[in-house]
């Protein structure tokens, strides 16, 4: 008998978190280096060097993408039949007759075995494009594990857009921001007082990735026009912190282009608010020419 059997879930939790997990690596080097003038420090002046310096932090991303990968490719043959992924011959297996084996013990199919594995067995192979973005990935992680390259360099575009191609990929009908909050939510720290900063963290790293990232990008896994005028959202311009410095950038859109929308799309919640498109009544240190006010009465421009 065989305890312990895994489920796609289990595959897909884990999956996800180091996901998350390389993300935050990348997020965290841009978040550094835009708030870098806050010391005296030019960004554009420092960020060949930066970069450069940060080759080890990106490689490991990317081999932590790829590792999250694997998992998520597992779990979908999981949900054909987790034994499937058992990659042995039963000549090999752990004789049953000592007791009951943990699945763990067992080994699974490996990397290069993925993609094949899953499309023998799945109602829905996986597209080419996918096919070789994850070769192409695998490669990469190769190299970076098993050896030493001096060609191999690794950008942070590199990262964020092979992270969120495979996610998008993998979990069509979930949000890459609203998992990222979530993570953020059961992170360790929260323990030790950041739990009340969480919207300002997501709102913060999510603004400066957005403002790194192509256009098109922003479109495809966000699903907002970057070019379009920024509003706060209502619901975390309610949650951010006000002991966060500026609180929490704008990232919401209105969802259509004529004056008279009145609805926010948020990347972070992935929700849609309805405003009222009245002029901002706020008087003091000059006037807000906003007109995206909030159910509860605040602008979503200046805030006030």
């Amino acid at each position: 008998m065989i305890l312990n059997t895994p489920t796609s879930e289990d595959f897909f939790k884990t999956g996800k978190e180091l996901l998350s997990f390389a993300w935050d690596i990348v997020a965290k080097l841009l978040v550094s280096l835009n708030e870098a003038e806050q010391y005296g420090i030019d960004p554009s002046e420092v960020s060949e060097e930066y970069w450069s310096l940060s080759q080890r932090h990106l490689t490991t991303a990317l081999t932590i993408t790829q590792q999250g990968v694997e998992l998520a490719i597992k779990g979908r043959i999981c949900a054909i039949s987790p034994y499937i992924l058992i990659s042995d011959s039963p000549s090999k297996w752990p004789s049953p007759y000592n007791g009951s084996l943990d699945f763990s013990i067992f080994r699974t199919i490996d990397a290069q075995d993925l993609i094949k594995v899953h499309d023998t067995f799945s109602d829905t192979p996986f597209e080419g494009g996918f096919v070789d973005a994850f070769n192409n990935l695998r490669e990469k992680r190769n190299t970076i594990m098993h050896s030493v390259s001096k060609s191999l360099e690794v950008t942070f575009n590199d990262v964020l857009s092979t992270l969120l191609f495979m996610h998008k990929t993998l979990f069509p009908n979930d949000s890459w921001a609203r998992l990222r909050f979530d993570a953020l939510k059961n992170s360790p720290s929260t323990e030790l007082g950041s739990s009340e900063f969480i919207t300002n963290e997501a709102c913060l790293e999510l603004f400066y990735i957005i403002e790194a990232l192509q256009p098109a990008q922003v479109k495809e896994y966000f699903k907002i026009d970057k070019k379009k005028r920024a509003y706060y959202c209502p619901h975390c311009h309610d949650e951010a912190s006000r002991d966060y410095g500026d609180y929490e950038p704008k990232l919401a859109r209105l969802t259509m282009p004529q004056a008279t929308c009145n609805i926010l799309y948020c990347p972070v919640c992935d929700d849609e608010y309805e405003v009222e498109r009245t002029d901002c009544t706020k008087e003091y240190v000059g006037d807000c020419p906003g007109n995206v006010i909030s159910s509860y009465g605040s602008c979503m421009t200046c805030g006030h």
